[in-house]
């Protein structure tokens, strides 16, 4: 019966409940993630490009074009991952089969774990190269100062949602694995009457253990033999 639960497929066909959607923390950073990731793209693709008075247009950080084409890129697709995946678990308790629904886990794991890794290549890239930016003119660096920060914020978001979709996907794991033992108890023990002493206990067999181990030692010992090997009435308890 946990199977069934596992990656919350007991909970699946349910109604979508909007509140309960927007308070789960993976939806709370990937709102987060979106939002500042839009950010980030509006304020690289138009706001780190500085004309000088030569009318040449120079990326403010360290005058690399290209980290400001990656930085507003890595805006693009932030806002495209998180819209996906929030429109992934909204969609997530329509999906009944279990393996569907580790297959989703899975793939928000993965487009987590790797947004967190490529906002931590951008953070540090964009705060080196504006660091070392130099220009003999005036020139204002709020925007490229924003977009470092908006890095930074991002790359906490979603390290957030990587978290909280790991420890979904590890209860899922945990949930989906088979029952060691049977789900009645009483099968797993062994009946009385195969181990019984005779006496005057129901359910126990009358035959079994006629001379208990002890009884054949002391015979043995009574009449100078040898002892038997006592692991030959080891019954495993």
């Amino acid at each position: 019966m946990e199977a069934m639960k596992a990656y919350g497929a007991g909970l699946a066909g349910g109604q979508f409940d909007a509140q309960a959607f927007i308070k789960k923390p993976t939806v709370i950073f990937r709102v987060f993630a979106l939002v500042i990731g839009l950010l980030l793209w509006l304020w690289v693709s138009s706001g780190v490009w500085h004309r000088r008075v030569t009318g040449q247009l120079v990326c403010l950080y360290n005058y690399s074009s290209s980290t400001c084409s990656f930085g507003s890129a890595v805006g693009f697709f932030s806002v495209a991952a998180a819209a996906a995946l929030l429109a992934l678990d909204a969609r997530f308790h329509t999906i009944s089969a279990i393996q569907t629904r580790r297959r989703a886990v899975l793939a928000d794991l993965a487009v987590s774990a790797v947004m967190t890794f490529i906002f931590l290549i951008t953070f540090f890239t964009l705060w080196s190269k504006y660091s070392s930016f130099e220009l003999n003119e005036e020139y204002s660096g709020k925007s490229a100062k924003l977009s470092i920060f908006f890095a930074f914020v991002s790359l906490v978001s979603w390290a957030g949602a990587s978290f909280f979709a790991w420890r979904r996907y590890q209860e899922g794991a945990g949930m989906a694995m088979p029952a060691t033992f049977s789900a009645n108890p009483d099968a797993n023990l062994i009946e009385g009457g195969e181990y019984g002493y005779e006496g005057g206990n129901q359910g126990l067999a009358g035959d079994s253990y006629q001379n208990a181990p002890f009884a054949v030692s002391n015979q043995a010992v009574a009449e100078n033999k040898e002892m038997p090997d006592p692991s030959a009435f080891y019954q495993g308890y």
